[in-house]
């Protein structure tokens, strides 16, 4: 099946949204080929957490003895 992706919006204090905006600009400084947005960083720190998150969760749960 073939990777689907759905919008979701995603509210950030000013400080926060500069911070990804001045992360996405280093990227696009070091690999102009290739362009970057705040939004793709966001989104791919919201995806790491979330992998984290349930890695964290799976180690939590009881085991059945």
């Amino acid at each position: 099946m073939k990777n689907r992706q759905v919008a979701l919006m995603l509210s950030v204090p000013p400080h926060c949204r500069d911070k990804l905006r001045q992360m996405a600009a280093r990227r696009n400084f070091h690999n102009p080929e290739r362009v970057t947005s705040a939004s793709t960083i966001a989104r791919e720190l919201v995806l790491e957490g979330l992998e984290r998150f349930e890695k964290m969760e799976t180690n939590l749960a009881p085991t059945e003895e």
